[in-house]
């Protein structure tokens, strides 16, 4: 009888100590005990249920990168109450706490989860793979997370999630994306004001932007205070235009070098900024801005002075994400933008665009947990319940009850904010709901709302102007630390020089017929060829 006690003791403890060596890297076991209310509980975190912990029992510090002046977010409070789990913020402005990230990490004085657009590949490999400052989470999603563990297994979630090491660092970020992020919008008030139709051709869209300058399009009364076209100083994707003449290249993502030049050739990835068709679509537009047909300060303005002049009605086409950025809509209102459709160059038989997705956006990087986390249990659950539908609709559109209500057959249906009091508007923003760097899960648009009065999805429509000429999509990839080092540079040098050599074209301070054959020697030398057998090779 002894015999068989100690067997059944030792193999208990062996599966306990088992589980608890294998749970996402945990060395020691984790001992399992039991609630109050008969719940099983992992350290602080039930296993099962809500609430996730004890109320008052459990929290965790949370870094972040946001902009809003304030710590308060409309949903965290009813978060925590149904979860037990307070979340306490650290948060600064990007370039703040890009800075102070950096500065934790190397002390060692950082958060138990860090997320937001501070985070990077880079970090992942770092201080994941190579320092295990942040933990593998693929085995506590398995265990305690079957929202996320729904999400993984969707089509290429799980494999852009995986890092080379075969773990998962992160929470996955998967939501509805457009077909194409940035894009030319034209003014159709101004169309109609200067009598003419939606161009289709490169020489049909100059001559409406010549129109635009020279004939009071904004009907102000002052013929010259018109701008034909400007961008985004952020995301000035005009390497992307290139595909009217047959080559659309990455150009201007997010303010940084990464990818420039790169393109999608009969499902191969290839660097398209050194070929004919680029160097015709870059000509086209040195022709427009040497012409006054694009925004003189294209390449030196900010995203306030640009957002300014689109106020004050002074363009005739935005390259941007969605006209919106210039005037945010109403509901039931229809945009005076409409999408400039993809336009032919002469002699091009079909031109393309580069594609940024096929409905979905997996973002890879935007939540890990660190090994200073005393429950990493009780944080996994609680962006499993982030992830559930109710709360993720509640992140995005604000909490049941008083910005949107349930209906009987588990659609949602959204009030007018504007009908609220004006501190229930600004309470009820978007922006103040939820840190909307952090991940939700929609892949599919599940959390759209029925809105009395909808709001117009131009980007939908867009979408379905532009896919017939979409290219295939870049794909994503993880590298080792020793290649992420060699990408990097290589792409810092390639990107910067292809952007620098692009803006001094179009802004006529050199000739591109002239500098061309020093260009593509110039790529040459900085190892274009090392570069896209690498980038093929991940």
């Amino acid at each position: 009888m002894k015999k068989g006690i100690q067997i059944l003791f030792f193999t208990a403890f062996f599966l306990i100590c088992a589980a608890g060596c294998s749970r996402s890297g945990q060395s020691s076991a984790r001992t399992v005990t039991i609630g109050d209310d008969g719940r099983e509980k992992i350290g602080a975190a039930y296993t099962k249920g809500l609430p996730i912990a004890d109320p008052g029992s459990y929290s965790f510090t949370l870094f972040i990168d946001d902009s809003k002046e304030d710590d308060t977010y409309a949903v965290f409070p009813i978060f925590e109450k149904e979860t037990g789990i307070k979340v306490n913020l650290v948060k600064n402005p990007y370039a703040i706490a890009n800075e102070k990230l950096t500065l934790a990490l190397n002390s060692g004085d950082y958060a138990d989860v860090i997320g937001g657009w501070t985070l990077s590949q880079n970090h992942i490999l770092t201080y994941g793979m190579e320092e295990k400052v942040f933990i593998p989470l693929e085995d506590l999603f398995a265990e305690y997370c079957p929202n996320i563990a729904e999400a993984l297994d969707r089509p290429g979630v799980r494999q852009t999630m995986t890092a080379p090491d075969g773990h998962i660092y992160s929470v996955p970020y998967v939501l509805q994306a457009p077909l194409v992020a940035y894009q030319p919008w034209i003014n159709t008030r101004w169309l109609k004001n200067v009598g003419m139709e939606m161009p289709e051709t490169t020489a049909e869209f100059e001559a409406v932007l010549k129109a635009f300058k020279q004939k009071d399009a904004n009907g102000n009364g002052n013929a010259n205070d018109e701008i034909p076209f400007s961008g985004d100083p952020n995301n000035l994707h005009l390497g992307e235009l290139c595909g009217w003449f047959g080559m659309s290249v990455r150009s201007g993502h997010n303010g940084t070098p990464a990818e420039e030049g790169l393109t999608m050739i009969n499902g191969q990835i290839s660097f398209g900024a050194n070929t004919s068709q680029y160097r015709d679509g870059i000509k086209y537009l040195a022709g427009l801005y040497v012409q006054g047909l694009i925004d003189p300060e294209i390449f030196t303005q900010n995203k306030e002075q640009w957002k300014a002049k689109g106020e004050a009605d002074r363009y005739g086409v935005i390259l941007t994400y969605y006209s919106q950025d210039i005037k945010p809509l109403n509901p039931g209102e229809v945009p005076e933008w409409a999408a400039l459709p993809v336009l032919t160059g002469p002699g091009v038989s079909k031109p393309v665009y580069l594609r940024d997705s096929y409905g979905t956006d997996i973002l890879k990087n935007q939540v890990v947990i660190t090994d200073k986390a005393k429950s990493p249990e009780a944080i996994v659950r609680w962006w499993d319940y982030v992830y559930a539908y109710d709360n993720t609709m509640q992140t995005q559109h604000g909490p049941i009850g008083v910005t949107i209500f349930k209906e009987p057959d588990g659609r949602f249906r959204k009030v007018d904010i504007t009908t609220l009091g004006a501190a229930d508007q600004t309470r009820y923003n978007w922006g103040n709901l939820f840190p909307q760097a952090l991940p939700k899960y929609d892949p599919d648009g599940a959390y759209k709302v029925i809105e009395a009065v909808p709001m117009y999805d131009e980007k939908a429509v867009s979408d379905r102007l532009y896919e017939p000429y979409l290219t295939d999509r870049l794909p994503s990839f993880w590298t080792t630390q020793e290649q992420a080092a060699t990408l990097n540079d290589l792409q810092v040098a390639i990107g910067s020089y292809v952007r620098q050599k692009r803006a001094e074209w179009i802004a006529g301070q050199s000739n591109i017929d002239t500098d061309w054959p020093d260009y593509l020697t110039q790529l040459n030398r900085l190892k274009l060829k090392e570069y896209l057998d690498l980038r093929r090779s991940l």
